[in-house]
């Protein structure tokens, strides 16, 4: 969740920052993602698996795949045609199942396998996520199949040094200079003055203390250092945090929004948008640290929201807590995590109905320059303006871009990133009418590091400029605007990255 500045006694006004949790009745602002395959077009009933659909590698001499030639049937199902239904084994394995047509279909089990003694060759997925398989010569590799034939590696692959400094598909990176020291300096900074072991209970647990609130802890400030941490090579402080998380679980099986400096749960109930970058944290760091651990407890967050915070329709739910509520906060929406959420579960919801629902959402919400409210319903009723919830929705919408060229994500980046670059980084405010108007001339890197993550996608001023002001430590610097910073800072340098697909 979030520390969400609460709109105090009228929405409409400049947000004062107080807490607010994610209660079935109001609620704090998290955070929400869905992902899914980019092909649309019906859910295709996909084809069965075949022989040697979960094909094994081969040993560890380089002996033959087992794998053999698959033969996973054809996917059926309307709409245009997925990805491949499943994928082509690793080198010197078998083939995977045959192509299926039907879009979004539930391609055929990827074939894997390889002979060679280094491990096979990663497999390219079926449509909307193929089934897992395992890789070559005694390897953990788990090549899964995945949105538009893209194959995912999880539990494997690392490690990733920082910096990897790497671009993602479209995407541009920032051209200030001393960029990677500047995330790590901005990485110690942070760290020093807000990760802490006072009231975290067990040894060896950390937690994100909010200084400027009573020095509480909220699940969106573990989530924030769970990512940071992993990206930085950090794994004393990720265990620390995600221990912290894990003693405050509520009986759902997610970390309770809030938590006083005592250690007592004060927010009850889950948010989504700190479920889900825990999710996503634990899955980079199943492939950063190489961990079948970290992996289990990703798709157990995974199922956990599936069951407890996706709405009939594929909606989001602000929270675990909010029932049959209709209300969803559009800047949860973070679909590139889901496309992975589909591939570690096997489940192809994650790119089907909720992603799909949750972009009918945003484009009918965004208006002429992607300034979304923090709230609105299923039925499009704003609750709002583009405040400390809404902020954050443009690096979400980016990696989506970024890391899968989803056409959705970058129309909507082609309003966001307009807008901003026209206002200039070092003069965007930290709050907005839906229709443009600036209602708050404060300047923070909660506002200003995510339009600078729109500017990847071809604003570069708006994109370096954005970069430039969190490196000099310009601007507000509380918790959330500078946990921000280092999530925005990562990704503007090329450090947060889909590990799955490196």
């Amino acid at each position: 969740m979030r520390a969400v500045p609460c709109l105090v006694a009228v929405l409409f006004v400049v947000p004062v920052m107080t807490s607010c949790g994610p209660a079935a009745t109001g609620g704090g602002s998290g955070g929400g993602s869905s992902g899914g395959s980019v092909g649309s077009g019906g859910s295709g009933s996909g084809g069965t698996t075949g022989t040697g659909g979960r094909g094994t590698g081969g040993a560890a001499t380089g002996g033959a795949a087992t794998g053999g030639s698959a033969t996973g049937g054809t996917a059926t199902g309307g709409g245009t045609s997925g990805g491949a239904g499943g994928g082509t084994g690793g080198t010197g394995g078998g083939t995977g199942g045959m192509s299926g047509s039907g879009g979004g279909g539930r391609g055929g089990s990827s074939g894997t396998g390889g002979a060679a003694a280094a491990g096979g060759a990663r497999a390219t997925g079926g449509a909307g996520g193929g089934g897992v398989g395992t890789g070559g010569a005694g390897g953990a590799v788990a090549a899964t199949g995945g949105a538009g034939g893209v194959g995912f590696r999880l539990g494997t692959g690392g490690p990733f040094p920082f910096p990897q400094n790497k671009k993602s598909g479209m995407c541009t990176l920032t051209t200030a200079a001393n960029a990677s020291q500047s995330v790590q300096a901005a990485y110690d900074a942070w760290k020093a003055e807000f990760v802490s072991a006072n009231g975290a209970g067990a040894a060896g647990n950390l937690r994100v203390v909010r200084t400027s609130d009573g020095n509480d802890t909220v699940s969106e400030g573990i989530a924030y250092g769970m990512l940071a941490a992993v990206y930085m090579v950090d794994r004393a402080t990720f265990d620390g945090l995600w221990n912290y998380a894990k003693a405050h679980l509520d009986a759902k099986g997610l970390m309770n929004w809030q938590i006083n400096a005592a250690g007592a749960v004060s927010g009850q109930g889950s948010a989504t948008d700190a479920d889900e970058d825990i999710a996503w944290a634990l899955l980079m760091a199943s492939n950063q640290w190489s961990s079948a651990t970290y992996l289990t407890d990703a798709r157990a967050q995974i199922n956990a929201m599936l069951m407890h915070e996706i709405a009939a329709d594929g909606m989001l739910k602000p929270g675990d807590g909010w029932g049959t509520s209709n209300v969803t906060f559009p800047n949860y929406f973070s679909p590139a995590y889901f496309r992975v959420f589909a591939a570690a579960t096997n489940n192809p919801r994650w790119t089907g109905d909720i992603l799909d629902r949750n972009y009918a959402i945003l484009m009918a919400v965004e208006g002429m320059h992607g300034l979304v409210p923090d709230r609105t319903t299923s039925t499009y009723q704003n609750m709002g303006n583009y405040y400390y919830d809404s902020c954050r929705t443009p690096w979400r919408i980016a990696m989506d871009y970024c890391f899968f060229g989803e056409p959705r994500a970058r129309a909507y980046l082609n309003k966001i990133g307009a807008f901003f670059d026209g206002i200039g980084a070092a003069n965007i405010g930290d709050s907005y009418s839906l229709t443009g108007m600036q209602l708050s001339a404060n300047k923070n890197m909660a506002f200003i590091g995510p339009a600078g993550v729109a500017g990847m996608a071809g604003w570069p001023t708006l994109l370096d400029g954005a970069f430039t002001f969190g490196a000099t430590n310009m601007g507000d610097k509380s918790y959330y605007p500078q946990s921000l910073k280092i999530i925005t800072m990562l990704m503007m340098s090329g450090n947060f990255l889909d590990y799955t697909r490196l």
